[in-house]
């Protein structure tokens, strides 16, 4: 568990493809002193917040002032499973890299980079009663512990069925980190035609067919698929500003349910304490 605020070491670049323009992304990550991490496209600078967050329909998106960044979960799990706090990170595209669909080359860029150390704490959110947000038979609850343990259940047609996975050290759940982001064939045409997936393809995505994996190398793991659920939610929870501590249950969340539940926990000084 990291104990004070910090940063990376050295400024260092990432370039990739936009998975819903198709589009060439730069990403340069400087060392930042302020607490938080904020990107910066066209001279606007956007704190990576929960009440940022202006849509959360295909991924999370933050906006300010009519500047906006996209698709911000993978990268923001990265920064949580790198232990920093604080970066700013200049973008000159509207949207962040799939790069292959999970938050790997993200960590492996910042741990290249290494982490500088502050002084200060009051990084860690601990939750000190219950909070829970629904939605149909959707819901995503938290209840106070000393740790981050989250449970994850989803829910598909086959051949995805029912999946559940159970994961107590979330900071060192490395198989989270290179999961990939999933979708169905069915699906992919609708989006294409709404102008959204431009750049999707099997090197950054997991297809899911009739009834089979599309993707010749299949999945990375058995659970892959709520591994990249669980990657979502951490990067999501990261919008929080703060590394959360409590037990975490989600069912069949996204999204939406992911960012009310940090506005929910906001609402009320009384739901948290901040170390």
């Amino acid at each position: 568990m990291i104990k004070r605020q910090t940063t990376i070491n050295r400024i260092f670049k990432i370039t990739g493809i936009g998975l819903h323009t198709g589009q060439p992304v730069n990403l340069e990550f400087l060392p930042r002193r302020e607490f938080g991490i904020a990107f910066v496209i066209n001279g606007q600078m956007i704190p990576a917040r929960y009440d940022m967050v202006a849509d959360t329909r295909l991924s999370t998106l933050i906006a300010k002032e009519g500047a906006s960044v996209s698709t911000i979960e993978h990268l923001m799990a990265a920064f949580y499973f790198s232990g920093i706090t604080n970066c700013l990170v200049y973008i000159d595209g509207p949207e962040v890299p799939i790069m292959d669909g999970s938050a790997w080359e993200f960590y492996q860029g910042m741990w290249k980079a290494g982490v500088y150390e502050f002084p200060e704490n009051g990084v860690y959110l601990k939750v000190l009663r219950p909070v829970e947000v629904s939605r149909n038979d959707a819901f995503l609850r938290v209840k106070p512990l000393n740790t981050l343990e989250i449970t994850m259940s989803i829910e598909f047609r086959s051949p995805v069925g029912k999946q559940k996975k159970r994961v107590t050290d979330v900071e060192n759940a490395f198989s989270i980190i290179n999961s990939r982001t999933f979708g169905f064939i069915e699906e992919l045409e609708a989006i294409r035609k709404a102008g959204l997936a431009k750049g999707a393809t099997l090197d950054n995505a997991v297809a899911i067919g009739e009834d089979s994996i599309v993707n010749p190398h299949g999945l990375r793991y058995k659970k892959e698929l709520v591994n990249h659920k669980i990657l979502d939610l951490i990067g999501d929870l990261y919008t929080s500003g703060y590394r959360i501590l409590g037990k975490v249950e989600a069912n069949k969340t996204g999204h939406h349910l992911n960012n009310l539940l940090l506005k929910e926990i906001f609402s009320d000084p009384a739901n948290y304490a901040i170390y």
